[in-house]
């Protein structure tokens, strides 16, 4: 039984020494199972990690494309062999290989074990919002995004294909068989940490009814939709994080959907354009934050700021243990 450790599944493609850095900063009770997408060359990351048992890298793998349903079946994929271990672990947390704590593990089991209760993952309902049609692209509108005989997915030339291919595919909405309205749907941060009961609620009505959620195979971000659309319509709905700003802002146009998203962030720092990479300058925003980890972050862009996070979690630690002795 694994009762007090956390797990966490994590996306990653790129940047294996700051993925060796997350889990070095986070290997204290915890598991890791690691998705690397089948474009990236997978010894990059496995060879920095052969002497860690609580590592798995995950051989069910897939290609993974911006905005596409394949980011979801990558999250799938994690949860599902992480649950077929059938270990019990107090928290399913969801992160990228472009994360980073920024409290020390101490802060972070404590944090799980006293919201034991509560799911972190935060949503929106698109079927109610009264500037819905800002969102109708996302929901209502064929695309596609998941090109799997590609696989140099950011190249210009496959940017401009995939923008004229949905340009007009967005010409047609989704027919009534697909955008069914059983159920509503609802948008948040990808990044979720989610006990395990509720995880295989999640996961056994999905597999039950796979044709109820063929929009999210051909809409846009899924990986924002899917895991809220399965919990809101779950008998976990009212045990979602109800602190911090759960409801809609007044989205004025299409760009301001990504500030949406960043404001339903659970458990990160996450920039209100979506895309910003964090660096040294936002360090005194980072570790005034009451949240666990900062999203984006690169050894390339970042290095400074985590080793100024590390001295941070370092400086509490030992004020921690002085205060014991």
């Amino acid at each position: 039984m694994n009762e007090e450790k956390i797990c966490y599944l994590i996306l990653a493609y790129n940047d294996p020494e700051n993925l060796y850095r997350l889990i070095n900063r986070l290997n204290d009770r915890a598991d890791f199972y690691i998705h690397i997408d089948k474009k990236s060359e997978i010894k990059e990351f496995t060879t920095l990690f052969e002497d860690y048992p609580n590592v798995t890298f995950i051989k069910d793998r897939v290609k993974v494309y911006w905005g596409g349903f394949s980011i979801v079946q990558a999250e799938l994929n994690l949860v599902e062999t992480a649950l077929s271990k059938n270990n019990s672990y107090m928290r399913y947390v969801l992160l990228s290989g472009s994360d980073y704590p920024i409290k020390d593990t101490k802060e972070i089991h404590r944090f799980f074990e006293q919201n034991k209760d509560t799911e972190f993952i935060r949503g929106i309902n698109l079927d109610e919002l009264e500037n819905k049609e800002l969102f109708g692209l996302h929901i209502d509108l064929w695309q596609k995004h998941d090109y799997p005989w590609i696989n140099k997915a950011n190249t210009k030339s496959f940017k401009l294909f995939r923008a004229a291919i949905n340009r007009v595919l967005r010409k047609f909405p989704l027919p009534k068989s697909i955008r069914h309205h059983k159920f509503d749907l609802y948008h948040g941060s990808q990044w979720w940490a989610l006990t395990e009961n509720c995880l295989r609620e999640l996961l056994d009505t999905y597999h039950s009814n796979e044709r109820d959620y063929l929009n999210f195979k051909i809409g846009f971000a899924s990986d924002e939709k899917f895991f809220h659309t399965l919990f809101f319509n779950s008998s976990y709905a009212s045990r979602n994080q109800v602190n911090g700003p759960d409801q809609p802002i007044a989205v004025k146009d299409r760009t301001e959907t990504s500030m949406q998203t960043s404001l339903l962030a659970n458990i990160h720092i996450i920039d209100k354009s979506m895309t910003k990479w964090f660096s040294y300058k936002d360090f005194d925003e980072i570790i005034a934050s009451d949240k666990l980890f900062v999203r984006k972050v690169s050894t390339e862009k970042s290095e400074k700021l985590l080793d100024a996070i590390d001295q941070h979690i370092l400086g509490n630690e030992v004020k921690a243990n002085e205060q014991i002795e």
